[in-house]
């Protein structure tokens, strides 16, 4: 009886302290990355959020923010511009277009998706990451949007 009573105790006292450790694992550290461009720096919302590795990027429309406007030109500029901005934020924060595991892409007009999918193909040339894509209303004047995670470096 005794050996029976020392066993519960062992193996109630292991269980208790995997238990502990797989608790710590699994905490979060969650990083709330502010913008590289002060002009932003007000916005209600952070440029990309890092999470275990992750970054989740806030989503980009074709603005440039060097002249604070859209870009001239239609859904390729814009579309190009958007995916210029996403490349400077991820290698702002470690990583980069080869690391991007799944895209959004927003339209304003979904007859736009054509050239919109011409233009992001000579971003994302080897690597071909999860994407979804819609229409929806976006801000006035933008075309597109798109929002990324990615894997750091």
């Amino acid at each position: 009886m005794k050996s029976f009573k020392l066993l519960i105790l062992f193996i109630f006292f292991g269980f208790s302290a995997c238990q502990t450790k797989n608790n710590s694992v699994s905490k979060s550290t969650i990083t709330f990355i502010k913008s590289q461009h002060k002009n932003r720096h007000n916005a209600p919302f952070s440029e990309a959020v890092e999470v275990n590795g992750l970054l989740f990027l806030t989503g980009q429309v074709g603005k440039d923010h060097s002249m604070g406007t859209v870009v001239e030109g239609g859904i390729e500029a814009e579309t190009r511009q958007v995916l210029t901005n996403i490349k400077e934020v991820l290698e702002a924060n470690g990583s980069d277009l080869n690391h991007v595991v799944k895209c959004t892409v927003i339209l304003s007009d979904i007859r736009d998706f054509s050239a919109m999918n011409e233009v992001y193909r000579t971003f994302f040339v080897e690597n071909k990451p999860a994407r979804t894509t819609f229409a929806a209303d976006l801000v006035p004047s933008y075309k597109i949007e798109i929002e990324v995670v990615a894997a750091k470096k």
